[in-house]
């Protein structure tokens, strides 16, 4: 049911060389024949190519660089329908396409509202803009994040803050999206907006990611076309579970291999971290998804005909502690240390805090994301089909890093440069791992 639907259709993807994406093409791909898959990338054939053959092992890769049904365009979003394809190009698609996935997006949290408004919003608003008006539309599925709700945090005084797969408003209104071309056009013009300014958000980019939500299914709307939208929402991605292989990871699309690597190298007893929770190693939570769980969520819903938000996510039964993380943690560093985590109840945006801390704020927060709808998609398919599916953390075995060690060197070399260190730190202290494992071909049968 799920894998045939696929069989026959037309697929166009953004950010398909990226870490949701090509799992999401190898899945799609090694599981159906769809007609034919369009993937945009900046480089066209060659760079795509070159990008998966150095993410993944030979076997895995040619599913992707030998697949006769992909063709790759030269091209990227951007603030402009046209992506830089020709009008031939972009009538094709308009008449052929039946299924679009936008995968593509800055990854950058920090940045400013006005930076993210010609990296997500715009890009995000352009390419709706187009896919409403393709005849045979099936599905426009819009990736953005479970933390674009991260401002209920402060608004909450529960340490575990529940998230339910909906839009949350951010004004007076019911349906929480009329109010988006107005912010919209504030952040064009002045950088901001007063229902940001109203809010505190972690970061500018669950802001920008936030209102990019809500206007999708603002322009949805206006072409009554509401049932076409899905929002996929994934928490903190991780390695793979299962596919493509066991532990696959690009070098920065894990989080929390960034922190590993920053933690490792810090030289102190104490790294200062924010939280309200009165027991906080064990309270606050961690919820970090397979990149192949959401990868398989997305295929499951878009196959089922869900519309509207769809968490991908760990969910209350598969998140971590933080002293979980930090178990795992120390034991990937060299040489012993022992040092804690020193919890304060200083602001998230707090100069005091480590500076990871800083950078990634919800360290320290517990957030319930809801996975109802996942639930309830889960009981519509026959035994056979879940067993060829990955739709739930698995959390049987305790949680490690090990298999992230070749991406915690590499960033933990990259945080010593940047602070002028010596490099031979890195080498001290982190454990050395193979960065791409072998794998069956049965794997891809």
């Amino acid at each position: 049911m799920v894998w045939e639907y696929y069989n026959g259709k037309t697929v166009f993807i953004t950010g398909g060389t990226g870490f949701i994406g090509t799992v999401l093409l190898y899945r799609l791909l090694s599981q159906s024949s769809p007609e034919r898959v369009y993937v945009l990338c900046r480089g066209g054939q060659k760079k795509a190519q070159e990008k998966w053959s150095n993410m993944l092992p030979e076997v895995a890769a040619s599913v992707l660089t030998q697949n006769p049904r992909v063709t790759v365009f030269d091209g990227e979003v951007g603030d402009t329908a046209t992506m830089n394809l020709s009008e031939d190009t972009l009538q094709m698609l308009k008449q052929t396409v039946h299924i679009v996935f936008h995968a593509s997006s800055s990854i950058q949290l920090n940045n400013s509202l006005r930076e993210l408004a010609y990296s997500v919003m715009a890009p995000t608003l352009c390419l709706t803009r187009y896919a409403m008006k393709f005849p045979k539309l099936e599905r426009f599925v819009f990736f953005s994040t479970a933390y674009a709700n991260a401002h209920l945090w402060k608004d909450h005084e529960s340490t575990d803050v529940p998230v339910d797969e909906r839009v949350y408003p951010l004004s007076n209104e019911e349906d929480g999206y009329q109010s988006a071309p107005d912010a919209w056009s504030e952040v064009q013009k002045n950088g901001s907006s007063d229902e940001y300014d109203a809010h505190d958000f972690p970061w500018p980019y669950a802001y920008a990611k936030h209102l990019a939500e809500r206007l999708v299914l603002h322009k949805a709307s206006e072409q009554n076309k509401l049932d076409k939208i899905l929002i996929i929402r994934p928490s903190v991605l991780g390695p793979a579970d299962k596919f493509p292989y066991h532990g696959f990871a690009t070098a920065y699309g894990a989080p929390s291999t960034a922190c590993a690597a920053a933690y490792m190298l810090h030289p102190g007893r104490k790294i200062t971290l924010a939280t309200r929770c009165k027991n906080p190693d064990q309270e606050s939570t961690i919820d970090e998804v397979p990149v192949d769980v959401v990868a398989d969520r997305t295929l499951v819903h878009v196959a089922l005909g869900t519309s509207g938000c769809v968490h991908a996510v760990s969910g209350e039964q598969g998140r971590l502690t933080t002293e979980e993380w930090w178990h795992a943690f120390k034991k990937e560093r060299l040489i012993p240390w022992n040092a804690r985590p020193t919890w304060t109840s200083d602001n998230w945006h707090s100069p005091n805090l480590h500076q990871i801390a800083r950078k990634f704020k919800i360290i320290g927060t517990s957030f319930a994301f809801s996975e109802q709808r996942t639930v309830e998609v889960l009981e519509k398919l026959g035994a056979s089909e879940k067993k060829n599916l990955h739709l739930f953390t698995d959390r049987s075995k305790p949680y490690s890093l090990y298999l992230r060690r070749h991406h915690i060197h590499h960033q933990a070399v990259e945080v010593a440069r940047k602070n002028k260190w010596p490099l031979f730190s890195a080498r001290l202290l982190c454990r050395k791992g193979k960065n791409v494992p072998q794998i069956e071909k049965t794997a891809v049968a």
